[in-house]
């Protein structure tokens, strides 16, 4: 778990900086780029334009280390929990004093790379220059741009918006998936002892500690539906290494880390209860005002049927036996079969597997 947190933030800051390095050159390209060839302007010196790109490529590479390190703190769920408000203020004084610092260094060694010193009345008159205003501009410009993908991403889910954007899933088509239904075990009873003001403020506990799971295992939110959650993996990705069932313990194991928290604040600790089932799917884009990614097929209605007989099995995680098929189970968990059913609606009996992770000695 820990090398693949360290791969995903590798992969972040690599693309933090390409998206700097590539906005800074953009910069130099659309402020100096030909200023020289145009007829009323004259230069004293001739522009060194390799000394100009590597100077704006060090400022991309330094600007993407100092803005991804900002972003990986500032999603963390203490801080992601203030009004979006709040946190995009927090963010631009943040930046702006990041751009600050990052600008006068930049001159600074521009100084040392040209004259071998630091003319310090030089870097004071740059700093109240048009340049350095235009750069800040720029900075948060770019920054807001950024900020804005990030939110739509967030709002579609990792991976779904770029498919949007590509028209994948403009003309319906076909899937295999993989599906969990994730659902607050006693959530009615729950929600007349706390009242649903903090039965909501409950839920939204759970699902914000839900997220770095989901990201974990690359996981696809496909609704929210009151206290119930589902879940939606390509295939190949779902079995890999597990993660269709290791989202559910860990999940748990998250939980129950907090669970003085929860306990202190709602005299009680959440438990969720999960159906997962696999098979193929019809996937489109749906809707003009509102669009959302839609899956059709019976795979849903089964997988919440499976989910629904988590009770009275009195299991905490229940597979069909499609799933189990083509689960390597690897020492990892163990399944027993716990039921042949038929499922409400159904015409076919469904055998049902209950799902333990296995004890490592």
């Amino acid at each position: 778990m820990v090398r693949k947190n360290i791969k995903s933030i590798v992969s972040f800051y690599l693309k933090i900086i390409v998206i700097w390095v590539f906005a800074w050159l953009m910069f130099y390209v659309f402020r100096h780029w030909g200023v020289d060839d145009f007829p009323y302007i004259e230069l004293i010196f001739a522009p060194n334009r390799f000394m100009h790109i590597s100077i704006h490529i060090g400022l991309g590479i330094v600007t993407g280390l100092f803005y991804a390190s900002l972003e990986l703190v500032l999603d963390r769920s203490l801080i992601q929990r203030r009004s979006y408000g709040q946190l995009i203020l927090i963010k631009m004084v943040l930046y702006l004093i990041i751009i600050h610092v990052l600008l006068v260094f930049t001159v600074v060694a521009y100084n040392v790379w040209m004259i071998g010193r630091i003319n310090w009345l030089e870097v004071t008159q740059w700093c109240s220059s048009v340049t350095f205003l235009t750069g800040i501009i720029h900075f948060l410009l770019v920054s807001i741009l950024i900020s804005i993908f990030k939110q739509i991403n967030y709002k579609f889910g990792p991976g779904i918006f770029w498919n949007m954007l590509k028209g994948k899933y403009h003309q319906p088509r076909e899937e295999e998936r993989i599906f969990m239904f994730l659902d607050l075990k006693s959530s009615t009873t729950i929600a007349e002892n706390l009242g649903h003001i903090r039965f909501s403020k409950l839920i939204q506990d759970c699902f914000y500690d839900l997220t770095d799971i989901v990201l974990f295992h690359e996981a696809e939110i496909y609704q929210y539906v009151g206290d119930e959650v589902i879940l939606s993996w390509k295939t190949e990705k779902g079995l890999k290494n597990n993660s269709c069932l290791a989202f559910y313990f860990d999940f748990m194991e998250k939980l129950n880390k907090k669970k003085g928290y929860y306990e202190s604040e709602y005299k009680l600790q959440p438990f969720f209860k999960a159906g997962i089932h696999l098979g193929k799917v019809t996937v489109a884009e749906v809707g003009v005002i509102k669009k959302d990614i839609a899956y059709l097929g019976d795979v849903l209605n089964t997988t919440a049927r499976i989910q629904g007989r988590c009770n009275a099995l009195n299991q905490a995680v229940l597979i069909s036996r499609e799933l189990k098929n083509k689960i390597k189970f690897n020492g990892q968990f163990i399944a027993n079969e716990v039921a042949v059913e038929l499922l409400k609606g159904k015409q076919k009996e469904v055998a049902i597997f209950g799902i333990e992770k296995a004890v490592v000695d």
